[in-house]
């Protein structure tokens, strides 16, 4: 079982580019959905797609605002990483100490050193770069050299997205497209 698999069933939110792309698929989704209901509502495909644009809303902010209640999260969810580790690491210490029984001390060991490596873990996911700061610094070397394949492959840089298109060449939507792929 990985780290990510454990943090997810504990309810943590792992941030990765999937993530972030699953908010965005989200949010789009209800955007075609109500062009969708538009259309069948009498509407034009153009008409539909503004006006499903339009009562959505600021769809950057929205997105921002979905992430940060997925950071905020994540943040509760250290806290208590951070508050088991520690208690962890107390019994462990505690145990190794204390106790009369040599077996006793093993448990206190190996508690002890679960405890040192999940604070490690924490740590280390807290240093992981914001993907916003790097996406605008990979922004700004953009406008500066107008070069894409420059970008070193180190998993951080990510190639500019392209949009996902609310309706293919077809008039499906993703989701209809994967659907029928599916049958």
């Amino acid at each position: 079982m990985t780290i990510k698999s454990i943090l997810r069933q504990l309810g943590a939110p792992v941030r990765s580019r999937a993530d972030a792309r699953e908010v965005e698929d989200e949010l789009q989704f209800h955007i075609e959905m109500r062009t969708r209901d538009n259309i069948a509502a009498g509407m034009t495909p153009e008409d539909a797609e503004a006006d499903a644009m339009r009562r959505f809303g600021d769809f950057d902010h929205i997105r921002v605002t979905c992430e940060e209640i997925r950071r905020e999260r994540l943040a509760g969810v250290m806290k208590v990483m951070k508050g088991i580790t520690g208690v962890m690491f107390g019994c462990g210490l505690t145990l190794k100490l204390a106790a009369d029984v040599n077996g006793l001390r093993i448990i206190g060991t190996f508690l002890i050193l679960i405890a040192v490596l999940w604070r490690l873990l924490i740590h280390l996911h807290e240093i992981q770069p914001d993907q916003h700061r790097v996406k605008d610094a990979e922004q700004t070397l953009l406008s500066i050299t107008g070069a894409v394949h420059d970008f070193p492959s180190s998993g951080f840089a990510e190639r500019p997205e392209v949009p996902v298109p609310a309706y293919g060449k077809d008039g499906r939507t993703p989701v209809e497209r994967l659907l029928s792929d599916e049958k």
